[in-house]
Protein backbone atom coordinates (compact mmCIF):
# COMPACT_ATOMS: atom_id res chain seq x y z
CA UNK A 1 0.00 0.00 0.00
CA UNK A 2 3.16 2.04 -0.45
CA UNK A 3 3.33 5.48 -2.41
CA UNK A 4 6.44 6.86 -2.53
CA UNK A 5 6.57 11.19 -3.98
CA UNK A 6 10.12 10.57 -5.35
CA UNK A 7 9.09 8.23 -7.35
CA UNK A 8 5.85 7.57 -8.49
CA UNK A 9 3.80 10.00 -10.64
CA UNK A 10 1.66 12.28 -8.92
CA UNK A 11 2.94 16.05 -9.37
CA UNK A 12 0.57 17.66 -12.79
CA UNK A 13 2.94 19.35 -15.10
CA UNK A 14 2.29 20.88 -18.59
CA UNK A 15 5.19 19.84 -21.07
CA UNK A 16 6.38 21.93 -23.60
CA UNK A 17 4.30 20.83 -26.43
CA UNK A 18 1.11 21.52 -24.11
CA UNK A 19 0.08 17.88 -22.96
CA UNK A 20 -0.36 17.85 -19.44
CA UNK A 21 1.46 14.64 -17.31
CA UNK A 22 2.00 13.76 -14.24
CA UNK A 23 5.39 13.44 -12.90
CA UNK A 24 7.24 11.83 -9.59
CA UNK A 25 9.12 14.68 -7.82
CA UNK A 26 12.76 13.21 -9.28
CA UNK A 27 11.12 13.35 -12.71
CA UNK A 28 10.24 16.92 -12.36
CA UNK A 29 13.57 17.77 -10.99
CA UNK A 30 15.67 15.87 -13.32
CA UNK A 31 13.75 16.63 -16.46
CA UNK A 32 12.77 20.25 -15.40
CA UNK A 33 13.69 21.97 -18.51
CA UNK A 34 10.91 19.51 -20.25
CA UNK A 35 8.21 20.66 -18.58
CA UNK A 36 6.62 24.15 -19.24
CA UNK A 37 4.68 24.53 -15.99
CA UNK A 38 3.45 23.07 -13.00
CA UNK A 39 -0.48 23.57 -13.01
CA UNK A 40 -2.91 22.25 -9.79
CA UNK A 41 -6.62 21.43 -9.72
CA UNK A 42 -6.86 25.01 -8.33
CA UNK A 43 -4.66 28.35 -8.17
CA UNK A 44 -3.71 27.39 -4.37
CA UNK A 45 -2.80 24.13 -5.14
CA UNK A 46 0.10 25.24 -8.08
CA UNK A 47 1.40 27.73 -5.14
CA UNK A 48 1.97 24.84 -2.69
CA UNK A 49 3.35 22.72 -4.75
CA UNK A 50 5.91 24.90 -5.97
CA UNK A 51 6.84 25.86 -2.43
CA UNK A 52 7.38 22.06 -1.66
CA UNK A 53 9.72 21.60 -4.94
CA UNK A 54 11.48 24.20 -4.12
CA UNK A 55 12.19 23.32 -0.10
CA UNK A 56 13.35 19.69 -1.84
CA UNK A 57 15.74 21.13 -4.53
CA UNK A 58 17.39 23.87 -2.15
CA UNK A 59 18.10 20.54 0.44
CA UNK A 60 19.03 18.19 -2.82
CA UNK A 61 21.53 20.81 -4.46
CA UNK A 62 22.86 22.72 -1.25
CA UNK A 63 25.03 24.35 -0.79
CA UNK A 64 23.77 26.53 -3.10
CA UNK A 65 26.44 29.55 -3.91
CA UNK A 66 26.77 31.89 -6.49
CA UNK A 67 28.93 29.63 -8.51
CA UNK A 68 26.09 26.32 -7.52
CA UNK A 69 23.68 28.54 -9.07
CA UNK A 70 25.18 29.43 -12.37
CA UNK A 71 26.02 25.59 -12.55
CA UNK A 72 22.74 24.45 -12.27
CA UNK A 73 21.05 27.49 -14.26
CA UNK A 74 23.85 25.83 -17.51
CA UNK A 75 22.18 22.37 -16.79
CA UNK A 76 19.17 23.35 -18.57
CA UNK A 77 21.02 22.01 -21.78
CA UNK A 78 21.59 18.45 -20.07
CA UNK A 79 17.44 18.01 -20.15
CA UNK A 80 17.44 19.43 -16.46
CA UNK A 81 18.96 19.55 -12.95
CA UNK A 82 21.55 16.40 -12.20
CA UNK A 83 20.60 13.45 -10.53
CA UNK A 84 23.54 12.44 -8.65
CA UNK A 85 22.62 14.91 -5.88
CA UNK A 86 19.51 13.39 -5.92
CA UNK A 87 20.24 9.84 -5.65
CA UNK A 88 22.57 10.88 -2.63
CA UNK A 89 19.13 12.80 -0.90
CA UNK A 90 17.09 10.03 -1.75
CA UNK A 91 19.30 7.15 -0.21
CA UNK A 92 18.79 8.92 2.64
CA UNK A 93 15.03 10.69 3.50
CA UNK A 94 13.26 8.25 0.55
CA UNK A 95 11.33 6.34 3.09
CA UNK A 96 10.10 10.13 4.01
CA UNK A 97 8.12 10.69 1.07
CA UNK A 98 5.74 7.47 1.50
CA UNK A 99 2.08 8.37 1.74
CA UNK A 100 1.52 5.75 3.46
CA UNK A 101 4.17 4.63 5.80
CA UNK A 102 3.07 3.24 9.07
CA UNK A 103 5.23 5.19 11.11
CA UNK A 104 6.71 8.37 9.10
CA UNK A 105 4.06 8.58 7.00
CA UNK A 106 4.86 11.97 4.33
CA UNK A 107 3.49 15.47 6.04
CA UNK A 108 1.11 14.26 8.58
CA UNK A 109 1.11 12.87 11.89
CA UNK A 110 1.06 9.40 12.91
CA UNK A 111 0.39 9.77 16.81
CA UNK A 112 -3.07 10.86 15.71
CA UNK A 113 -6.15 8.26 17.58
CA UNK A 114 -8.68 10.06 15.91
CA UNK A 115 -11.57 8.58 13.94
CA UNK A 116 -11.17 9.41 10.32
CA UNK A 117 -13.69 11.87 8.65
CA UNK A 118 -14.30 12.63 5.09
CA UNK A 119 -11.64 13.32 2.56
CA UNK A 120 -14.12 16.35 2.03
CA UNK A 121 -12.21 18.02 4.11
CA UNK A 122 -8.82 18.09 2.23
CA UNK A 123 -10.64 19.04 -0.68
CA UNK A 124 -11.42 22.65 -1.11
CA UNK A 125 -14.06 23.07 -3.32
CA UNK A 126 -15.92 20.02 -1.75
CA UNK A 127 -18.99 20.83 1.15
CA UNK A 128 -17.50 19.71 4.22
CA UNK A 129 -19.64 20.60 7.87
CA UNK A 130 -20.35 24.44 7.38
CA UNK A 131 -17.84 24.74 4.19
CA UNK A 132 -20.65 25.57 2.11
CA UNK A 133 -19.95 25.46 -1.57
CA UNK A 134 -21.77 26.91 -4.69
CA UNK A 135 -21.25 23.51 -7.14
CA UNK A 136 -20.64 20.81 -4.23
CA UNK A 137 -23.11 18.89 -2.63
CA UNK A 138 -21.19 16.17 -0.48
CA UNK A 139 -23.17 14.98 2.76
CA UNK A 140 -21.61 14.47 6.06
CA UNK A 141 -22.37 10.81 5.35
CA UNK A 142 -20.44 10.40 2.08
CA UNK A 143 -17.07 9.89 1.91
CA UNK A 144 -15.17 10.22 -1.76
CA UNK A 145 -12.25 8.32 -2.43
CA UNK A 146 -9.26 9.90 -3.79
CA UNK A 147 -6.15 8.25 -5.94
CA UNK A 148 -3.01 8.66 -3.70
CA UNK A 149 -1.93 11.39 -5.84
CA UNK A 150 -4.93 13.46 -5.81
CA UNK A 151 -4.61 12.58 -2.01
CA UNK A 152 -0.88 13.58 -1.91
CA UNK A 153 -1.69 17.43 -4.04
CA UNK A 154 -4.05 18.01 -1.33
CA UNK A 155 -2.38 17.03 1.37
CA UNK A 156 -0.08 19.59 0.49
CA UNK A 157 -2.67 22.54 -0.50
CA UNK A 158 -4.49 21.92 3.14
CA UNK A 159 -1.25 22.33 4.78
CA UNK A 160 -0.65 25.69 3.14
CA UNK A 161 -4.51 27.18 2.50
CA UNK A 162 -6.70 25.17 5.25
CA UNK A 163 -9.12 27.64 6.52
CA UNK A 164 -9.56 29.19 10.05
CA UNK A 165 -12.07 28.43 12.44
CA UNK A 166 -12.97 25.14 14.80
CA UNK A 167 -11.26 21.95 13.46
CA UNK A 168 -11.72 18.54 15.05
CA UNK A 169 -9.57 18.93 18.24
CA UNK A 170 -7.06 16.32 18.88
CA UNK A 171 -8.38 16.32 22.76
CA UNK A 172 -9.53 19.49 23.54
CA UNK A 173 -7.89 22.32 21.67
CA UNK A 174 -10.40 23.04 18.67
CA UNK A 175 -9.21 26.56 17.06
CA UNK A 176 -7.24 27.43 14.45
CA UNK A 177 -5.75 30.22 12.09
CA UNK A 178 -5.93 29.77 8.96
CA UNK A 179 -2.85 28.53 6.94
CA UNK A 180 0.01 30.52 6.33
CA UNK A 181 -0.64 31.43 2.28
CA UNK A 182 -3.84 32.69 3.32
CA UNK A 183 -1.58 35.73 4.67
CA UNK A 184 -0.22 37.15 1.23
CA UNK A 185 -0.14 36.53 -2.19
CA UNK A 186 2.56 33.78 -2.90
CA UNK A 187 4.43 35.09 -6.08
CA UNK A 188 6.63 32.71 -8.60
CA UNK A 189 8.28 34.07 -11.09
CA UNK A 190 7.54 31.99 -14.25
CA UNK A 191 10.76 31.33 -16.94
CA UNK A 192 9.92 29.25 -20.33
CA UNK A 193 10.27 25.96 -18.33
CA UNK A 194 9.63 24.33 -15.09
CA UNK A 195 14.03 24.36 -15.09
CA UNK A 196 13.85 28.17 -15.36
CA UNK A 197 11.14 28.70 -12.93
CA UNK A 198 12.75 26.56 -10.59
CA UNK A 199 16.10 28.55 -10.68
CA UNK A 200 14.65 32.15 -10.62
CA UNK A 201 12.58 31.09 -7.16
CA UNK A 202 15.69 29.16 -5.49
CA UNK A 203 17.63 31.53 -3.38
CA UNK A 204 20.97 30.96 -2.49
CA UNK A 205 21.27 28.69 0.78
CA UNK A 206 23.98 28.03 2.50
CA UNK A 207 22.30 27.39 6.24
CA UNK A 208 25.63 26.37 7.68
CA UNK A 209 26.20 30.32 7.29
CA UNK A 210 22.43 31.23 8.04
CA UNK A 211 22.26 32.31 4.09
CA UNK A 212 19.23 33.48 3.21
CA UNK A 213 18.35 35.91 5.95
CA UNK A 214 16.24 34.49 8.88
CA UNK A 215 17.62 30.89 7.82
CA UNK A 216 19.90 28.84 10.63
CA UNK A 217 21.88 26.36 10.58
CA UNK A 218 18.79 24.01 11.92
CA UNK A 219 16.49 24.44 8.94
CA UNK A 220 15.35 21.41 7.23
CA UNK A 221 12.09 20.73 5.44
CA UNK A 222 8.95 19.07 7.31
CA UNK A 223 9.99 15.79 5.79
CA UNK A 224 13.40 15.49 7.76
CA UNK A 225 11.86 16.54 10.65
CA UNK A 226 10.91 13.94 13.50
CA UNK A 227 6.87 12.95 13.34
CA UNK A 228 5.30 16.01 14.97
CA UNK A 229 3.39 15.61 18.57
CA UNK A 230 -0.77 15.46 17.60
CA UNK A 231 -0.85 18.33 20.11
CA UNK A 232 -0.95 21.48 18.29
CA UNK A 233 2.02 24.29 19.36
CA UNK A 234 3.85 27.35 18.26
CA UNK A 235 7.32 27.96 17.16
CA UNK A 236 9.43 30.57 14.64
CA UNK A 237 10.56 29.18 11.60
CA UNK A 238 14.00 27.71 11.44
CA UNK A 239 14.98 28.70 7.89
CA UNK A 240 13.56 29.21 4.59
CA UNK A 241 12.43 25.07 3.72
CA UNK A 242 10.97 24.79 7.40
CA UNK A 243 8.59 27.96 6.38
CA UNK A 244 7.97 26.70 2.69
CA UNK A 245 6.87 23.08 4.21
CA UNK A 246 5.26 24.95 7.22
CA UNK A 247 2.85 21.98 9.00
CA UNK A 248 -0.41 24.23 9.90
CA UNK A 249 -2.01 21.23 11.14
CA UNK A 250 -1.80 17.87 12.23
CA UNK A 251 -3.15 15.83 9.68
CA UNK A 252 -3.48 11.70 9.13
CA UNK A 253 -4.66 9.72 5.64
CA UNK A 254 -6.30 6.62 6.02
CA UNK A 255 -6.38 4.23 2.90
CA UNK A 256 -8.43 1.05 1.77
CA UNK A 257 -8.12 -0.81 -1.41
CA UNK A 258 -10.61 -0.38 -3.76
CA UNK A 259 -12.80 -2.65 -6.02
CA UNK A 260 -10.13 -2.75 -8.42
CA UNK A 261 -7.13 -3.83 -5.72
CA UNK A 262 -5.61 -0.30 -6.35
CA UNK A 263 -5.17 1.91 -2.96
CA UNK A 264 -7.14 4.53 -2.64
CA UNK A 265 -7.60 7.37 0.41
CA UNK A 266 -10.96 6.66 2.41
CA UNK A 267 -10.59 9.16 5.31
CA UNK A 268 -8.80 11.85 7.44
CA UNK A 269 -8.24 13.49 10.35
CA UNK A 270 -7.33 17.06 10.41
CA UNK A 271 -6.55 18.91 13.14
CA UNK A 272 -4.74 22.21 14.52
CA UNK A 273 -1.14 22.04 13.82
CA UNK A 274 1.69 24.52 14.23
CA UNK A 275 1.56 28.11 14.76
CA UNK A 276 3.97 30.89 13.55
CA UNK A 277 5.26 33.24 15.89
CA UNK A 278 7.55 36.10 14.40
CA UNK A 279 6.50 38.68 11.74
CA UNK A 280 5.42 37.42 8.01
CA UNK A 281 7.52 40.02 6.55
CA UNK A 282 11.33 38.95 8.67
CA UNK A 283 10.65 35.15 6.96
CA UNK A 284 8.52 35.12 3.99
CA UNK A 285 10.41 35.71 0.86
CA UNK A 286 7.96 34.73 -2.04
CA UNK A 287 5.68 37.65 -1.31
CA UNK A 288 5.56 41.77 -1.89
CA UNK A 289 5.31 44.09 1.17
CA UNK A 290 3.88 47.82 1.11
CA UNK A 291 3.51 49.95 4.35
CA UNK A 292 -0.03 51.29 4.36
CA UNK A 293 -1.72 54.69 5.06
CA UNK A 294 -3.65 54.85 8.37
CA UNK A 295 -5.83 57.15 9.96
CA UNK A 296 -4.23 60.60 10.74
CA UNK A 297 -2.01 60.07 8.29
CA UNK A 298 0.79 57.67 9.81
CA UNK A 299 2.01 54.95 8.30
CA UNK A 300 1.83 51.46 9.02
CA UNK A 301 4.30 48.42 9.96
CA UNK A 302 5.19 46.33 6.56
CA UNK A 303 2.06 44.31 5.21
CA UNK A 304 2.22 41.58 2.72
CA UNK A 305 0.52 42.57 -0.92
CA UNK A 306 -2.75 40.44 -1.09
CA UNK A 307 -4.94 39.80 -3.97
CA UNK A 308 -8.38 41.49 -4.80
CA UNK A 309 -11.06 40.35 -6.39
CA UNK A 310 -12.07 43.27 -8.51
CA UNK A 311 -8.98 45.02 -8.68
CA UNK A 312 -5.81 43.62 -10.66
CA UNK A 313 -2.87 42.68 -8.43
CA UNK A 314 -1.03 44.90 -10.97
CA UNK A 315 -1.78 48.05 -8.59
CA UNK A 316 1.10 47.06 -6.63
CA UNK A 317 3.78 46.84 -9.38
CA UNK A 318 5.91 49.04 -7.12
CA UNK A 319 6.18 46.62 -4.78
CA UNK A 320 6.57 43.63 -6.76
CA UNK A 321 8.81 45.02 -9.40
CA UNK A 322 11.39 47.70 -8.13
CA UNK A 323 13.71 47.49 -5.32
CA UNK A 324 13.66 48.97 -1.85
CA UNK A 325 12.69 52.27 -2.09
CA UNK A 326 14.96 52.62 1.11
CA UNK A 327 18.16 50.68 -0.72
CA UNK A 328 17.66 53.53 -3.47
CA UNK A 329 17.71 56.62 -1.02
CA UNK A 330 20.44 55.23 1.28
CA UNK A 331 22.58 55.38 -2.15
CA UNK A 332 21.52 58.74 -2.71
CA UNK A 333 22.11 59.53 0.35
CA UNK A 334 25.88 58.18 0.80
CA UNK A 335 26.39 60.41 -2.45
CA UNK A 336 25.42 63.69 -1.33
CA UNK A 337 27.36 63.58 2.40
CA UNK A 338 29.25 66.96 1.45
CA UNK A 339 26.39 68.49 1.44
CA UNK A 340 25.18 67.42 4.86
CA UNK A 341 23.82 64.90 6.93
CA UNK A 342 20.44 63.43 6.07
CA UNK A 343 18.40 61.18 7.69
CA UNK A 344 17.49 57.29 7.23
CA UNK A 345 15.11 55.97 5.57
CA UNK A 346 12.72 53.27 6.31
CA UNK A 347 11.58 51.07 3.50
CA UNK A 348 8.43 51.61 1.66
CA UNK A 349 8.16 48.44 -0.09
CA UNK A 350 9.88 45.37 -0.29
CA UNK A 351 10.04 43.35 -3.54
CA UNK A 352 9.87 39.07 -3.37
CA UNK A 353 13.77 38.22 -3.39
CA UNK A 354 13.63 36.30 -5.78
CA UNK A 355 13.54 39.32 -7.65
CA UNK A 356 16.79 40.95 -6.00
CA UNK A 357 18.70 38.09 -7.66
CA UNK A 358 17.37 38.28 -10.67
CA UNK A 359 18.62 41.84 -11.27
CA UNK A 360 22.34 40.60 -9.45
CA UNK A 361 22.29 37.63 -12.18
CA UNK A 362 21.53 40.63 -14.98
CA UNK A 363 24.45 42.58 -13.58
CA UNK A 364 26.60 39.46 -13.82
CA UNK A 365 25.17 39.01 -17.38
CA UNK A 366 23.80 35.89 -16.50
CA UNK A 367 20.43 36.95 -17.84
CA UNK A 368 20.33 39.42 -20.83
CA UNK A 369 18.72 42.72 -19.94
CA UNK A 370 15.73 42.77 -23.02
CA UNK A 371 14.43 39.17 -20.65
CA UNK A 372 10.76 39.60 -19.96
CA UNK A 373 9.69 37.41 -17.63
CA UNK A 374 5.99 36.25 -16.25
CA UNK A 375 4.93 37.16 -12.11
CA UNK A 376 2.29 34.67 -11.51
CA UNK A 377 0.78 35.91 -8.20
CA UNK A 378 -1.62 33.01 -6.29
CA UNK A 379 -3.68 33.94 -3.56
CA UNK A 380 -7.08 32.94 -1.41
CA UNK A 381 -9.35 34.73 0.28
CA UNK A 382 -11.66 33.55 3.06
CA UNK A 383 -15.21 34.27 3.63
CA UNK A 384 -15.86 36.86 6.59
CA UNK A 385 -15.82 34.61 9.34
CA UNK A 386 -12.63 32.88 7.95
CA UNK A 387 -13.96 29.37 8.17
CA UNK A 388 -14.48 28.93 4.37
CA UNK A 389 -13.19 29.72 0.90
CA UNK A 390 -14.70 32.86 -0.98
CA UNK A 391 -12.32 33.06 -4.04
CA UNK A 392 -8.68 31.94 -5.30
CA UNK A 393 -6.41 33.88 -7.47
CA UNK A 394 -3.75 33.90 -10.25
CA UNK A 395 -2.96 36.72 -11.74
CA UNK A 396 0.28 37.45 -13.79
CA UNK A 397 2.31 40.65 -14.47
CA UNK A 398 5.07 41.12 -17.02
CA UNK A 399 8.59 41.11 -15.77
CA UNK A 400 10.99 43.36 -17.63
CA UNK A 401 14.26 42.78 -15.96
CA UNK A 402 15.23 46.13 -16.88
CA UNK A 403 12.81 47.34 -14.52
CA UNK A 404 14.00 44.83 -11.89
CA UNK A 405 17.44 47.15 -12.06
CA UNK A 406 16.02 50.33 -11.93
CA UNK A 407 18.14 52.20 -8.90
CA UNK A 408 16.80 55.19 -9.44
CA UNK A 409 12.99 56.79 -8.05
CA UNK A 410 12.06 58.18 -11.19
CA UNK A 411 10.61 55.18 -12.50
CA UNK A 412 8.93 54.23 -9.31
CA UNK A 413 7.13 58.08 -9.38
CA UNK A 414 5.78 57.15 -13.16
CA UNK A 415 4.25 53.78 -12.44
CA UNK A 416 2.78 55.33 -9.24
CA UNK A 417 1.19 58.32 -11.13
CA UNK A 418 -0.34 55.56 -13.48
CA UNK A 419 -1.36 53.55 -10.78
CA UNK A 420 -2.44 56.53 -9.16
CA UNK A 421 -4.52 57.76 -11.96
CA UNK A 422 -6.70 54.25 -13.11
CA UNK A 423 -7.25 54.00 -8.82
CA UNK A 424 -8.62 57.66 -8.72
CA UNK A 425 -10.74 56.83 -11.58
CA UNK A 426 -12.22 54.19 -10.33
CA UNK A 427 -13.34 55.58 -7.21
CA UNK A 428 -14.70 58.38 -9.79
CA UNK A 429 -17.31 56.13 -11.22
CA UNK A 430 -17.91 54.39 -8.16
CA UNK A 431 -18.66 58.01 -6.50
CA UNK A 432 -21.22 58.30 -9.81
CA UNK A 433 -22.76 55.79 -8.86
CA UNK A 434 -23.03 55.71 -5.17
CA UNK A 435 -24.49 59.58 -5.87
CA UNK A 436 -27.03 58.85 -8.30
CA UNK A 437 -28.28 55.82 -5.91
CA UNK A 438 -28.69 57.97 -2.37
CA UNK A 439 -30.48 60.60 -5.08
CA UNK A 440 -33.39 58.43 -4.87
CA UNK A 441 -33.02 57.77 -1.52
CA UNK A 442 -31.99 53.81 -2.41
CA UNK A 443 -30.44 53.32 1.13
CA UNK A 444 -27.73 50.54 1.13
CA UNK A 445 -27.29 47.86 3.55
CA UNK A 446 -23.52 47.45 4.74
CA UNK A 447 -23.06 44.48 2.99
CA UNK A 448 -24.41 46.42 0.16
CA UNK A 449 -21.73 49.04 0.34
CA UNK A 450 -18.73 46.58 0.70
CA UNK A 451 -20.12 45.23 -3.15
CA UNK A 452 -18.47 46.19 -5.78
CA UNK A 453 -20.68 49.09 -8.08
CA UNK A 454 -22.27 47.24 -11.79
CA UNK A 455 -19.22 50.58 -12.93
CA UNK A 456 -16.38 48.97 -10.96
CA UNK A 457 -17.10 45.80 -12.70
CA UNK A 458 -17.27 46.81 -15.85
CA UNK A 459 -14.09 49.27 -15.57
CA UNK A 460 -11.63 47.44 -13.40
CA UNK A 461 -10.81 43.95 -15.01
CA UNK A 462 -10.25 45.80 -18.44
CA UNK A 463 -7.20 47.77 -17.35
CA UNK A 464 -4.93 44.62 -16.78
CA UNK A 465 -3.84 44.10 -20.78
CA UNK A 466 -3.00 47.62 -21.43
CA UNK A 467 -1.15 48.05 -17.57
CA UNK A 468 1.01 44.90 -18.82
CA UNK A 469 1.49 46.66 -22.00
CA UNK A 470 2.83 49.99 -20.52
CA UNK A 471 5.38 47.93 -17.87
CA UNK A 472 6.63 46.03 -21.09
CA UNK A 473 7.05 49.95 -23.16
CA UNK A 474 8.69 51.18 -19.65
CA UNK A 475 11.20 48.48 -19.38
CA UNK A 476 12.27 48.69 -22.51
CA UNK A 477 12.39 52.75 -22.66
CA UNK A 478 14.52 52.12 -19.39
CA UNK A 479 16.58 49.99 -21.25
CA UNK A 480 17.12 52.19 -24.51
CA UNK A 481 17.39 55.44 -22.35
CA UNK A 482 14.58 56.00 -23.78
CA UNK A 483 11.74 58.71 -22.71
CA UNK A 484 10.45 57.12 -19.76
CA UNK A 485 6.93 59.69 -19.55
CA UNK A 486 5.96 58.63 -23.10
CA UNK A 487 4.44 54.81 -22.28
CA UNK A 488 2.78 56.39 -19.10
CA UNK A 489 0.89 58.65 -21.07
CA UNK A 490 -0.05 56.03 -23.69
CA UNK A 491 -1.22 54.23 -20.14
CA UNK A 492 -3.29 57.32 -19.08
CA UNK A 493 -4.91 58.06 -22.37
CA UNK A 494 -5.88 54.28 -22.84
CA UNK A 495 -7.58 54.31 -18.97
CA UNK A 496 -9.29 57.79 -19.57
CA UNK A 497 -10.59 56.48 -22.47
CA UNK A 498 -11.74 53.43 -20.83
CA UNK A 499 -13.30 55.02 -17.88
CA UNK A 500 -15.07 57.51 -20.33
CA UNK A 501 -16.32 54.42 -22.50
CA UNK A 502 -17.82 53.04 -18.83
CA UNK A 503 -19.22 56.13 -17.71
CA UNK A 504 -21.09 56.80 -21.28
CA UNK A 505 -22.24 53.17 -21.25
CA UNK A 506 -23.89 54.05 -17.60
CA UNK A 507 -25.25 57.05 -18.57
CA UNK A 508 -27.45 55.04 -21.96
CA UNK A 509 -28.31 52.73 -19.98
CA UNK A 510 -32.21 51.83 -19.98
CA UNK A 511 -34.80 53.40 -19.16
CA UNK A 512 -33.80 56.83 -18.64
CA UNK A 513 -36.33 59.24 -18.45
CA UNK A 514 -37.05 62.67 -17.09
CA UNK A 515 -35.88 63.04 -13.68
CA UNK A 516 -33.65 59.72 -13.57
CA UNK A 517 -32.30 61.51 -17.21
CA UNK A 518 -31.75 64.70 -15.77
CA UNK A 519 -30.14 62.97 -11.95
CA UNK A 520 -27.84 60.56 -14.26
CA UNK A 521 -26.55 63.85 -16.63
CA UNK A 522 -25.59 65.89 -13.54
CA UNK A 523 -23.98 63.17 -12.05
CA UNK A 524 -21.76 62.67 -15.55
CA UNK A 525 -21.43 65.83 -15.79
CA UNK A 526 -19.49 65.71 -12.36
CA UNK A 527 -17.36 62.74 -13.22
CA UNK A 528 -16.57 64.50 -16.37
CA UNK A 529 -15.29 67.62 -14.42
CA UNK A 530 -13.33 65.21 -11.67
CA UNK A 531 -11.39 63.26 -15.11
CA UNK A 532 -10.30 66.02 -16.81
CA UNK A 533 -9.10 67.84 -13.24
CA UNK A 534 -7.37 64.01 -12.66
CA UNK A 535 -5.95 64.34 -16.17
CA UNK A 536 -3.94 67.21 -15.30
CA UNK A 537 -3.00 66.29 -12.17
CA UNK A 538 -1.04 63.13 -13.84
CA UNK A 539 0.10 65.03 -17.05
CA UNK A 540 1.22 67.79 -14.39
CA UNK A 541 3.41 64.82 -12.42
CA UNK A 542 4.52 63.47 -15.63
CA UNK A 543 6.33 66.71 -16.40
CA UNK A 544 8.83 66.19 -13.77
CA UNK A 545 9.94 63.31 -14.92
CA UNK A 546 9.91 64.17 -19.06
CA UNK A 547 13.59 65.02 -18.99
CA UNK A 548 16.38 62.83 -19.37
CA UNK A 549 17.30 60.89 -16.62
CA UNK A 550 19.30 61.79 -13.96
CA UNK A 551 20.10 62.05 -10.38
CA UNK A 552 16.69 62.65 -9.06
CA UNK A 553 15.46 63.96 -5.88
Amino acid sequence: MGFNLLTEPWLPVVRLDGVAQEVSLAQALTGAAGWRRMVGTTPTMTAALHRMLLALAHRVYQPLDAARWHELWQAQADGGLPAAPLDAYQAQYKSRFDLFDPFVPFFQCPALDNAPGSTAKLVAYRASGSNRTLFDHTTADQRPALRPQEAARWLITTQAYDTSGTKQPYRTERSAEGGLGNRFGCVVVEGSSLHETLMLNMQLYEPDVERPSGTTARDRPVWEAPPPQPEPDARAPLGWTDLLTWPSRRILLSCAPSASDATVVTGVVLTPGTRMEGDLVDHEAMSAYRRPWLKGGKQGDLKAVTLDELRGVWRHSQELLLSSDARWWNSWRGRQRAKGPLPAQEPQRQRPAALDHIADLVEDELIPEDTVYTLRIFGQQLGDQGGDTYAWFEEAVPAPVALLRAENARVGYIIGYAVSLATDLGEQLKAMQRQYDASFHRELTKNQDRKPTDLEIRYWPRLAAPFAAFLRELGEAVRQGASQTAPAERFGQATCDLADETAWQWLQQAPRRERSLLTASAHFDDFQQARHQLQRIFHGGLARYSAPAGEDT
